[in-house]
């Protein structure tokens, strides 16, 4: 449970509320729960604070404040406070002292290469087979039979579902790009939350997957992601999934269930793709995809338009010719 007199002094900020009520954790605007903390500074989320389930939220000076919630008001952006609010949320970490710290769990039948780590409270379930160089950070949990491969790093609090494997360099768990302007500077946002891979989840070599800012980055079961693929924080990627190499998907985007990214598909933030959807080849997407379409192209068409779009690219530089000489043949009739 967290202190709210202590949160608020830290923020600057004045409690409109039940002063005594007491946080239980950070959670993002439409995720929260009851007995968390969240914050709104964009209009769209002001506009929609009835709609979160957070007892307690940080905001700026409202005109009004909906009763049956406690509200911190703080002077600056609350994003800008971004900075003190996770890092404030963030769990301890204890450094390694040991190869296997001795508050680990370790399961049946599991192999242990040498120089694996195995960090504090983490959990290693039946039938796991770590390769040499695996790091597994404190309070993670291996679910039963994954396999990690030599130099893949699970960093603290994350998830493997059972069945998982991890390729060769794989990072489950980095912090996420996050920062922000705070009087001209960029100052890192700390990065809180998890990632969650479900069952039968595989990873190619070096790829990396971000943790949540606030909340999880989850990849949901039997999604098969292949090598030097970037997932963002707090993205989701559904169910039997195909990631191919190079793709490169930004924080809070969404993929739905049996989604195929070809090689170098690019996904910009905040964006919802829905459930078989294929995206071809180094497609680049800027906004909102419904489902069950085949896409490709910046921006993504049709699969037989972009291929007549690229047949017809092949042909401007005659086209531009003749153009030319129309237009030479047009002055010349003029001048006649």
């Amino acid at each position: 449970m967290y202190n709210l007199n202590e949160l608020s002094s830290l923020l600057g900020g004045k409690i409109k509320g039940d002063k005594d009520q007491r946080i239980t954790g950070l959670a993002p605007f439409f995720q929260a729960k009851e007995g968390e903390l969240t914050f709104a500074a964009e209009e769209k989320f002001l506009m929609k604070l009835d709609e979160t389930k957070a007892t307690v939220l940080v905001v700026p000076e409202l005109k009004e404040y909906s009763e049956g919630k406690t509200y911190i008001v703080v002077q600056k952006n609350p994003r800008e406070l971004m900075p003190l609010l996770l890092k404030f949320f963030k769990k301890e970490l204890i450094f390694p002292v040991k190869a296997m710290e001795d508050s680990a769990k370790i399961g049946k039948n599991v192999k242990i290469a040498p120089n694996v780590y195995i960090g504090h409270n983490a959990i290693v379930e039946d039938g796991v087979t770590l390769y040499p160089g695996v790091y597994i950070g404190q309070e993670a949990i291996i679910g039963k039979n994954s396999i990690l491969y030599p130099n893949s790093v699970v960093r603290e609090f994350c998830v493997l579902g059972e069945g998982c494997i991890l390729q060769p360099g794989a990072v489950i768990g980095s912090d996420g790009f996050g920062y922000t302007k705070v009087d001209g500077n960029n100052i890192k946002i700390e990065q809180i939350g998890r990632v969650v891979l479900e069952k039968e989840v595989e990873i190619g070599a070096n790829t990396t997957i971000d943790r949540g800012a606030i909340g999880d980055t989850i990849v949901k079961k039997y999604t098969k992601i292949d090598n030097l693929v970037q997932l963002g924080h707090n993205g989701i990627i559904g169910e039997n999934c195909f990631i191919i190499s190079q793709v490169g998907i930004a924080g809070s985007a969404e993929v739905g269930d049996n989604c195929t990214l070809a090689g170098q598909v690019g996904v910009a933030g905040h964006l919802k793709i829905g459930d078989n959807v294929t995206l071809g080849a180094q497609s680049g997407v800027s906004g909102n995809i419904e489902s069950n379409q085949v896409l490709s192209g910046n921006p993504p068409v049709d699969i037989k338009s972009h291929l007549r779009i690229k047949a017809s690219l092949k042909k401007l530089p005659e086209l531009v010719k003749r153009v030319k000489k129309i237009e030479l043949k047009s002055k010349d009739d003029g001048k006649s």
